[in-house]
């Protein structure tokens, strides 16, 4: 073989795997996100520093955000950017003040960005819409103990796609940025927790607290055991289910509707918090019931008696005028009552 002729081959060999660099890169899919934090309306944490990071682009967390605790999965604000589009990231970064744990937490996380490019590509139908649409938010959930949950969020639709153990840290007056001394100043956290002039607490919520104290930092794992469940709705003759939106304990959001609803089956999914449909009686007459809240004792003692192995359906049957409805969790022969829950059901919609 010819000198020249080997040099030929080498410079293709290298042309093609700078051509396949190339277009790996060029096929990195971009989406508009943006990043906000969720912590429990019992536990308010303060926001020291973080990045949510991408190859092109950290969307940045820092003591402006103030205090969070909008409820464990419930979105905060949300800073708005410049940038348009983003890769997706491949690293969180936090550190974060508990006040009720009065301690510092921080911790450095690689994501799952295969499985995370993988759920904005398949995105959902948007219902309002009926169009395809995916995921625009990342919501980073900080609990006690250093416990972080990080979700990506869409209209109706919510997953957990990391679960991280962040470790206490020690950030001094001296140390602290600027910004943020105010948070190592005496008595902040005495401040935020006791005084109603800061409003930290809603007024039901401080009220628990002093009944029952702060919940057990092992809930927030409790809240992400799953069973193999599914929503039933049972109507009066002739009636149609439209569809049926619920939040979980863990924080993930479905909303179901058309193909989605029909092809529903049983999944492993987190304890329902609370849910919501709409349904037609034999008349075209529209109708709507939520379930605000469950009472959280009850339906985790429900779900656990019975357990993990079996197929339950959560079940909620109308009564034959669409005024009433009972609701229960069933699997074979078994039907367990739920007694204790916050329900609304509407009037006739016009």
């Amino acid at each position: 073989m010819g000198i020249n002729r080997l040099q030929t081959i080498i410079l293709f060999v290298l042309y093609g795997f700078s051509l396949v660099s190339c277009q790996n890169k060029k096929m990195e899919e971009k989406y508009s996100w943006l990043g906000t934090v969720s912590a429990p309306e019992e536990y308010p944490m303060e926001v020291y520093s973080g990045g949510i990071i991408a190859n092109d682009f950290t969307y940045g967390f820092d003591a402006i955000w103030g205090t969070q605790n909008t409820g464990w999965g419930n979105e905060g604000g949300t800073m708005s950017v410049e940038t348009q589009q983003m890769e997706i990231p491949y690293r969180l970064e936090f550190t974060w003040y508990s006040l009720v744990e009065r301690k510092f937490f921080t911790g450095k996380w690689d994501l799952d960005k295969e499985n995370i490019s993988r759920l904005f590509k398949e995105g959902f139908i948007d219902q309002d819409t009926n169009k395809k649409a995916t995921y625009s938010n990342f919501i980073v959930g900080l609990a006690p103990e250093g416990r972080v949950v990080l979700w990506i969020n869409g209209p109706g639709n919510q997953k957990e796609v990391g679960v991280f153990q962040a470790h206490d840290t020690i950030i001094t007056q001296e140390k602290a940025y600027e910004n943020a001394k105010y948070m190592l100043r005496e008595g902040f956290a005495d401040r935020m927790l006791n005084d109603p002039s800061y409003k930290t607490f809603k007024p039901e919520v401080k009220a628990r607290i002093e009944k029952e104290g702060y919940p057990s930092p092992e809930v927030y794992d409790a809240f992400r055991e799953k069973y193999n469940w599914k929503p039933v709705v049972l109507l009066p003759e002739g009636g149609k289910w439209i569809d049926f939106g619920f939040t979980n304990y863990n924080g993930e959001q479905e909303n179901l509707f058309g193909e989605s609803l029909e092809k529903d089956t049983y999944k492993k999914r987190a304890v329902p918090k609370f849910c919501g449909f709409y349904w037609q009686d034999k008349d075209k007459n529209r109708y709507a019931m939520w379930i605000d809240s469950f009472d959280e004792k009850q339906i985790f003692d429900l779900f656990k008696k019975l357990g993990k192995e079996k197929n339950i359906d959560l079940t909620i049957k109308i009564n034959s005028d669409n005024s009433a409805a009972a609701v229960s969790l069933r699997s074979g022969n078994e039907d367990l009552s739920v007694t204790k829950a916050n329900i609304r059901l509407s009037r006739k919609i016009e």
